[in-house]
This record gives C-alpha cells, structure tokens and sequence, in this order.
C-alpha cells in the first residue's frame, strides 16, 4: 500500500463512488466537496487501485479540516489508515499545519473511536455528531 496525491481525472470517479456507498452521500455534494479540497491524498493498493482517500482544506493558516477520510469496506478493520497516520502527521507538518479538525457524524460512532486512537479530541457534540480536533 501506498499514498499519493489525487489526479483528478484518474481517481474522481472513484472517489465519488467511494464516498456516495460508504456515506451515502449526493455524488453532486461531493463533487463539490474534491472542488474545494485543498488536496485529496489517496491511498492505492499494490496493484494500484484506488482503496481510500483523505480530502481536507485550510480554515486557517495553519489548521486544517479534514472533511472526508474513506476506506474501501473491503479493506476497513484491517489497520489501512492507522498506517499511515505517522506518514499523514509528518507530511502536514511540513506543510506547516499545526492542527487538524473535522465532524464525525452521530451515525458514524465507530468512526469517532478511531479518530480517538489517532490523538483526535472532541471538541463539542450536537445532536448531529462532534466535532473534534488534534494538534499537528
């Protein structure tokens, strides 16, 4: 397994489907979404197909949010993304990012587990889900 950054005309399609039967979500809403991405690291299986991504943006100089982290079901609970966790905090470093945010949805509690082990604290909860947070 391997990372690398987005080419959109390779991986969009991909993504897309991704994140539309993972979340469920409007495929016009996500497209939307990669759009306004800072950047979309993806991560590839060694046989090069596409198994996860991570999409974020700045909201400010040097905080991030993360707005989208999937992993295909096929390879969910079988450590992908904690992989590559030390790789992804070394990367946003050097990007000079000293914090990272995002939302976890109150549907996605495992979700809000995982970023816990990965040094992410809530920040606060709505009846929607949390929002929660790290230092870089």
């Amino acid at each position: 397994m391997y990372l690398r950054k987005r080419i959109p005309s390779a991986d969009d399609s991909t993504l897309i489907n991704l994140a539309v039967n993972t979340f469920n979500v409007n495929s016009t809403m996500f497209k939307e979404t990669l759009k306004n991405s800072k950047e979309v690291i993806v991560i590839c299986n060694n046989d090069d197909d596409v198994v996860g991504f991570l999409c974020y943006r700045f909201i400010l100089r040097n905080i991030v949010y993360i707005d989208y982290v999937v992993i295909d079901p096929d390879y969910q609970g079988k450590g992908v993304a904690q992989s590559f966790l030390p790789d992804m905090i070394q990367y946003a470093r050097n990007l000079g990012v000293k914090g990272a945010s995002g939302f976890v949805s109150r549907k996605n509690s495992k979700a809000l587990e995982i970023f816990k082990k990965w040094g992410f604290q809530p920040i606060m909860t709505s009846s929607k889900g949390t929002l929660i947070g790290r230092k870089i």
